[in-house]
């Protein structure tokens, strides 16, 4: 009875030197630890100096991050370190290929979208949420004298304002509409007698060149050329008036010139 007592005790006693307690914990820490980092990387945008160089990579970051945490996680309390190598090749294979894929999905992401990186596309939600493209380009040129500009706008109207047409289409349609009707909560109605930030050539240039609204109209002298901005300015100015259809209603003040 006494020996049955006794070994029993001491498998009890073996049973506690293997616990995994210890493993667990340091596991705990380690998944909080990196869980800190993931909430933390966003409150970064705040520290230029700082984000500027983790921001084209955060999103495939955390992507695996979260790979390498729920990994970690099965193969402690799954006991997949210790099982038959069939069953961790059974496991580890579609991993490894979301390991592959997740990645190279992320980095498509950032060549494709902006909001990653620098990339040609930007979504209805990017532009409502305030995104504007890096400011990257040309320094901003002063507007012309008035006369200058009546000038201009009568040699662009003689060509049927091509080049400033050209340019809304490629640039302002997604928040304006293609006939300068505007959109619901991204864009004015560019076709009526109403202007919020003034009407003459100057102030449409400097809103079109710095931007308004808290940054929802984007600061187009970042990427665009000076010429390029005015050609825009006259094609808006012919818009005046043409009330196209399905326009959003007037924001501003009504003029008459």
């Amino acid at each position: 009875m006494s020996q049955g007592h006794d070994a029993h005790a001491t498998s009890h006693e073996a049973g506690a030197v293997h616990s995994h307690r210890g493993a667990y914990i340091r596991l705990g820490v380690i998944l909080t630890i990196v869980t800190a980092i993931e909430l933390a990387l966003p409150f970064l945008k705040d520290y230029p100096e700082i984000w500027n160089p983790i921001k084209p990579v955060w999103a495939p970051l955390l992507v695996v991050m979260s790979i390498a945490k729920f990994g970690a996680v099965v193969a402690e309390f799954m006991h997949l370190r210790g099982d038959r190598r069939v069953y961790q090749f059974l496991f580890m294979s579609p991993l490894l290929l979301a390991v592959v894929l997740f990645p190279a999905v992320g980095a498509l992401s950032v060549v494709t979208f902006r909001p990653f990186g620098e990339g040609y596309a930007s979504t209805a939600i990017d532009v409502r949420s305030g995104y504007v493209a890096p400011t990257k380009g040309p320094a901003l040129e002063a507007p012309l004298a008035d006369e200058k500009f009546v000038l201009a706008f009568n040699e662009a109207k003689g060509k049927n304002f091509e080049a400033g047409k050209k340019i809304f289409g490629e640039k302002c349609v997604s928040c304006h509409g293609k006939a300068g009707e505007g959109v619901a909560n991204l864009g004015f109605n560019l076709t009526d007698n109403c202007y919020k930030y003034g009407s003459t050539f100057k102030d449409l240039y400097l809103t079109v060149a710095k931007g308004q609204n808290g940054g929802k109209m984007p600061a187009w002298s970042a990427s665009m050329k000076g010429e390029e901005m005015r050609q825009v300015v006259y094609y808006i100015k012919s818009l005046k008036g043409s009330n196209a259809a399905g326009g959003q209603p007037c924001v501003g003040d009504q003029v008459a010139d």
